[in-house]
């Protein structure tokens, strides 16, 4: 059967993590604008030329920077010898050097909905000629809210046009959603929805406050390397790798409050193998191709089930053995029986290594203690307060105040002045002037 992008049909793609879905689409995709080359304008001498304004033909949104940045490598790896430009906008980023490559001209864009939407509101983008409009991560679209953007940049676009939707996971809730922005699709659907594949999953039961004892221990104890240990808040994962430094374990930090320069830093050194372990928030839980990473270890149970298989499907990616391990609080028994529900399976209980327990245990709750009181007053019961007395007191000096200089030239201004007395001049002499 011939590839239905090649036809030009709206296509919604649906596989697993780590199944190489950038390159399902990216590789008909560069074959359609190679076979199809813009048809531009005949200049002097009848040699016909394209200006750069009307030279993009695919657009391709993220939804995260790292993201963009990710599917702008791979598609120019698959392109690479053509004559093809491509390129990513995104946002958090200084925005001059790209709207200066976007004006120069580019073939492919890749970008997140917020940048997309501010280059064409500023007139430095223009969807004229676009042919293609690829969604990249659905489901985090629309958990993100940035559908309606999608659907304003879908409205610049003309209306012969080929939309794909990709994505690991699509809940039925917002599948229907996704579905509105395509026409007639094809349903592509690779193994079995939902679930991470070439994965050996295992879960830990510990209370919250042991998560810190029992981390160190499986490194250390299971000797692990190309770690990433995903939180489920920003000041976790900050908290978290402090925690590592402090036991002597190199670590980086990713996260979305941290600038676009840190964001690159930080997992370029964790790809290079230069620190061992990446802390990071779910802003790291998506098309990352990191073939370093060989354990995914979820420090908290996610709040969306979805993004369990996404976090676990980031292991792997470079061959290999993979495996993940989540550490379940009792009181996250609802959220991972949630996750549980979603992959369709069971994932079992590993015994845990020995590690020093905490004394704390703020899991346990304890009730609040009852603080007896007095009866309470009403206002009517309470006496009237007085009123201040406004007006003002003289006390008469005495002992060092008398004596006191200050005191002395404080009494002296207060003094009111006398008829002969010129202020500060000293006392006006009677009489008539006498003439010297």
């Amino acid at each position: 059967m011939r590839d239905p992008i090649l036809q030009g049909k709206d296509v919604l793609a649906l596989a697993p993590t780590g199944t190489g879905k950038t390159l399902g689409f990216g590789v008909p995709l560069i074959g359609n604008l190679l076979n199809n080359p813009p048809k531009g304008k005949r200049g002097a001498g009848g040699v016909r030329f394209v200006e750069s304004f009307d030279r993009l033909r695919a657009v391709v949104v993220s939804p995260t920077r790292e993201l963009a940045q990710q599917v702008a490598l791979d598609l120019a790896v698959v392109a690479k010898g053509a004559v093809l430009r491509i390129g990513a906008v995104y946002g958090k980023s200084p925005t001059a050097p790209q709207r200066e490559m976007v004006r120069g001209g580019i073939d492919i864009l890749v970008g997140t909905p917020g940048r997309l939407r501010e280059f064409f509101d500023e007139g430095s983008l223009s969807f004229a000629n676009v042919q293609t409009f690829v969604i990249d991560e659905a489901d985090r679209m629309a958990d993100m809210g940035f559908l309606p953007q999608i659907e304003q940049i879908l409205s610049a676009i003309p209306a012969k046009r080929q939309v794909i939707c990709l994505s690991a996971t699509l809940p039925h809730s917002i599948e229907s959603r996704v579905l509105s922005l395509l026409r007639d699709p094809v349903k592509v659907e690779v193994g079995t929805r939902n679930s991470p594949i070439n994965r050996k999953n295992a879960r830990c039961d510990v209370a919250d406050d042991d998560k810190v004892s029992l981390l160190l221990a499986l490194i250390r104890e299971k000797k692990l390397r190309g770690v990433v240990v995903y939180t489920r808040t920003r000041r976790r994962a900050g908290w978290v790798a402090e925690a590592l430094r402090r036991n002597d374990i190199t670590v980086s930090l990713l996260h979305g409050d941290r600038s676009q320069r840190c964001r690159n830093e930080a997992l370029s050194a964790f790809s290079e193998g230069k620190v061992e372990c990446l802390v990071a928030t779910d802003v790291a839980a998506r098309g990352l191709h990191v073939p370093r990473i060989r354990t995914v270890i979820n420090y908290d149970v996610p709040l969306m089930p979805e993004d369990f298989v996404h976090r676990v499907g980031r292991a792997g990616h470079g061959g290999g053995a993979a495996e993940s391990f989540t550490f379940v609080d009792p009181l996250e028994a609802t959220a991972w029986s949630r996750v549980v529900e979603l992959v369709g399976e069971e994932i079992k209980s590993i015994p845990l290594p020995t590690f020093p327990s905490s004394t704390r245990r703020t899991a346990v709750r304890k009730p609040t203690p009852v603080i007896k009181r007095g009866p309470i007053k009403l206002k009517f019961d309470l006496p009237p307060t007085p009123k201040p007395n406004r007006k003002k007191k003289l006390f008469p000096l005495t002992g060092k105040d008398s004596f006191s200089s200050k005191t002395r030239m404080k009494r002296l201004r207060s003094t009111p002045i006398s008829r002969d007395t010129k202020p500060g001049g000293g006392i006006r002499r009677s009489g008539p002037k006498s003439s010297g």
